[in-house]
C-alpha cells in the first residue's frame, strides 16, 4: 500500500507508544495475568487504535497488502473454532471467547503491519525504540535491586529485591531484555550503523551492559538460556558485519564481563534451578507438570478436553500421578497452564490444534529460509527468546507487550514476501467498512476502559476495604473474580453473624466452582462452610480432596487430623 509519509509517521508513533510507553502504565493491582495487569489494558488500547487507523487508511487507498504465508497462519484460529464446535468447551465459554479474541486481535495487528510500507530505516528506528525501552526497563530493574526509595510509589518493588520490572515477573523482564540485547547486536551489524552518532553508539553499549546485569540478576533460566543461545546464533549469522565495528563490539564484551561479575548471585540461582531439573525423575515441579500433562494427552489426544479445561483435568490427573509416583514434587499452587504452550493446546484442543501451531512454525521457518543464511539467522535469533519462553512458561498471558513484539518480529520476517492488490469496492462499501471499524474499535476501547475500572475496584475491595464490586460484576472478564470475592465475604460474614441460611447458597456455588476450576483457596473455604453447619462428613471429604491435589496445604492437613481423631473417638 502506498502510504504517505504522514501515515507512516502516525503508524510509527503508535508502535513507539506500544513498545516504549504502554508497558510503563501502572496502577495498584492484585497481580496475575491478562487484564488484571494494567499495562496489558494500555497495550491493547494502543493496538486497537493502531489496527483501526491502518484499516481505515487501507480502505481509503483502495489496496491491500498481504503475503500467502500469512494466509497459512489463519488456519490456526479456524482450526480452534472448529475444534470448539466438537469438543467440550461449554464449561468455560468466557475463557474460550477471550482466547479467540487474543489470537484474532494479534493476527489483525500483524495484518495491519503489512499495510504500512515501512522502509528499512523505519524498521531500524522501531528497533532502536525497543533498545531505548530496554534501557528504561534495565534502570527500573536496578532501582528494584537497590530498593530506590524515591521510586517506591511508582515501581512494583519485590520483597526479595528481585528485578521483576514493570512486567511484575522476572522471566518476562528477562526475556524482554534479551530481545533488546539481540536487537542491539542486529543494529550494529546493519550498514547504517557506521553513520550513527557516537552518543547513540555509547547508549547501545551502556544498555547492553545494564541489560546483561539485570538478566543475570533475575535468576531466570529462560533468560539465561535465551541470552547464550540467541547471542551465539546472532554472532554466527552476522559475524562478518559485526567485525566491521570491532571497537563497539569490544566495548560490549568488556561491559558484559563486568555485568557478569556483578550479577553472579542471579547466575548461581539460575544454575541451581537448572541443576534441580537434572537431579532425577520428577524431582522438579516443572518435570512433574510435563509428565502429568503428557498422561492427559494420551487419554484424549484428538480433540482434547475443551478450551479452559486444563485446571480441572490436571488436578484430577495429578492425584493419580502422585499415587503412582510417591516421591514426586507436585505444585502447591493452583495450576492453570502446563508452562508449555504446545502442551496446553494439546490438552485443551487435541492434536488438531497442534497441527495449526505446527503450520505457523513451518511457515515462519520457511520465511526465514527465504531470507538467506545471514539475514534469516539474525531474524531467528530475534525471535528465539520469546519463542523459547512459550515452551517453558506462559509469556503471552502475562504480557500482551511480548505478544505484540513477537508479532512485530514475525512481520520483519514476512515483509520481504509482501504483495499489493487493488481493492475494487464501491463507495458505499468503503464507507460501510470504515463505519464498522470505528464501531468495533469503540466497543473494544469501551470494554478496556470498563475493565480498567473493574481491576481498580477489585484492588480497592481487597486491600482498601472499599467498593461494592458492581463494576467487575458487570464486566465479562472480571465477573468470576468478583463473584468469588463476594461469596467469600458472604461466607465468613454469615459464620461470624451465625446466619446459617446463607451457607447452603455458598456451598452450592463453591461445589459448582471447583467442578470446573479447583482453585487451591476454595477447599479451605468450602471445608469451613461445611463445618459451620455441622456437616463433618462433607468437611472431611473436601479436605481430603484438597490435600490430594495440594499435598502440603497445612490448613487442610489439620482438618484431616481432626477427622481422624473423630473417627478414633467413635471407635
Amino acid at each position: 500500500m502506498k502510504n504517505t509519509a504522514v501515515e507512516r509517521l502516525i503508524s510509527i508513533f503508535f508502535l513507539y507508544i506500544l513498545f516504549v510507553i504502554a508497558p510503563f502504565y501502572l496502577q495498584p493491582n492484585v497481580g496475575g495475568l491478562g487484564l488484571t495487569l494494567p499495562f496489558n489494558i494500555a497495550s491493547w488500547s494502543v493496538a486497537i487504535f493502531f489496527i483501526a487507523s491502518v484499516t481505515i487508511t487501507m480502505v481509503r487507498h483502495h489496496s491491500i497488502s498481504y503475503t500467502h504465508l500469512f494466509s497459512l497462519c489463519l488456519l490456526f484460529p479456524i482450526i480452534i473454532i472448529m475444534v470448539g464446535l466438537f469438543a467440550n468447551t461449554h464449561p468455560q465459554p468466557v475463557i474460550w471467547l477471550f482466547r479467540q479474541l487474543y489470537i484474532i486481535g494479534g493476527l489483525l495487528f500483524l495484518f495491519s503491519l503489512f499495510q504500512i510500507n515501512f522502509k528499512t530505516v523505519q524498521i531500524e528506528k522501531i528497533l532502536y525504540s525497543l533498545v531505548f525501552a530496554s534501557l528504561l526497563h534495565s534502570l527500573v530493574g536496578v532501582a528494584e535491586i537497590i530498593e530506590f526509595k524515591a521510586a517506591a510509589e511508582w515501581l512494583p518493588l519485590s520483597k526479595q529485591k528481585l528485578p521483576i520490572g514493570m512486567f511484575q515477573q522476572v522471566n518476562l523482564q528477562a526475556i524482554y531484555l534479551v530481545t533488546g540485547l539481540l536487537s542491539i547486536l542486529y543494529l550494529i551489524s546493519r550498514p547504517s550503523f557506521s553513520a550513527r552518532h557516537v552518543f547513540l553508539k555509547g547508549m547501545l553499549v551502556i544498555t547492553f551492559g545494564l541489560a546483561v546485569y539485570i538478566v543475570l540478576s533475575t535468576g531466570s533460566r529462560a533468560g539465561l538460556l535465551s541470552l547464550v543461545s540467541g547471542c551465539t546464533l546472532m554472532i554466527i549469522s552476522r559475524y562478518r558485519q559485526l567485525l566491521r565495528h570491532r571497537k563497539v563490539v569490544s566495548l560490549i564484551i568488556i561491559v558484559s564481563c563486568v555485568a557478569v561479575l556483578g550479577g553472579q548471585g542471579g547466575f548461581e540461582r539460575a544454575s541451581n534451578k537448572l541443576q534441580k531439573v537434572t537431579e532425577g525423575e520428577y524431582k522438579s515441579i516443572r518435570s512433574t507438570m510435563y509428565a502429568t500433562t503428557i498422561d492427559l494427552i494420551t487419554k484424549k489426544p484428538i480433540l482434547g478436553y475443551g478450551i479452559g479445561s486444563f485446571p480441572r483435568v490436571w488436578a484430577d490427573q495429578s492425584i493419580i500421578f502422585a499415587k503412582n509416583n510417591p516421591d514426586t514434587n507436585i505444585s502447591q499452587a493452583t495450576t492453570n497452564h502446563p508452562h508449555n504452550e504446545i502442551l496446553l493446546w494439546m490438552v485443551e484442543g487435541g492434536l488438531l490444534s497442534v497441527v495449526g501451531i505446527l503450520i505457523i512454525f513451518m511457515t515462519v521457518a520457511y520465511a526465514l529460509y527465504l531470507c538467506g543464511r545471514s539475514r534469516g539467522g539474525a531474524y531467528a535469533a530475534l525471535l528465539l527468546p520469546i519463542s523459547f519462553h512459550t515452551q517453558v512458561e506462559l509469556p503471552f498471558y502475562g504480557s500482551s507487550v511480548h505478544w505484540f513484539l513477537w508479532l512485530f518480529l514475525i512481520f520483519i520476517v514476512f515483509r520481504h514476501q509482501i504483495k499489493e492488490v487493488r481493492l475494487n469496492i464501491t463507495k458505499a462499501t468503503r464507507y460501510s467498512i470504515q463505519i464498522a471499524v470505528v464501531l468495533v474499535a469503540f466497543i473494544g476501547l469501551s470494554f478496556l476502559l470498563h475493565a480498567g475500572k473493574a481491576q481498580k475496584e477489585i484492588y480497592d475491595y481487597k486491600f482498601n476495604g472499599g467498593g461494592d464490586l458492581r463494576v467487575p460484576l458487570n464486566n465479562l472478564y472480571f465477573n468470576s473474580v468478583a463473584q468469588r470475592m463476594i461469596m467469600e465475604n458472604m461466607l465468613y460474614s454469615s459464620i461470624e453473624n451465625k446466619d446459617w441460611e446463607q451457607i447452603p447458597i455458598f456451598i452450592k456455588w463453591a461445589e459448582d466452582y471447583i467442578e470446573f476450576y479447583p482453585a487451591q483457596g476454595m477447599y479451605p473455604m468450602l471445608a469451613d462452610a461445611y463445618k459451620s453447619i455441622g456437616d463433618d462428613k462433607n468437611q472431611c471429604r473436601i479436605a481430603k480432596k484438597g490435600v490430594e491435589i495440594y499435598t502440603q496445604k497445612a490448613y487442610l492437613l489439620n482438618i484431616l487430623d481432626e477427622c481422624g481423631n473423630r473417627k478414633d473417638d467413635k471407635n
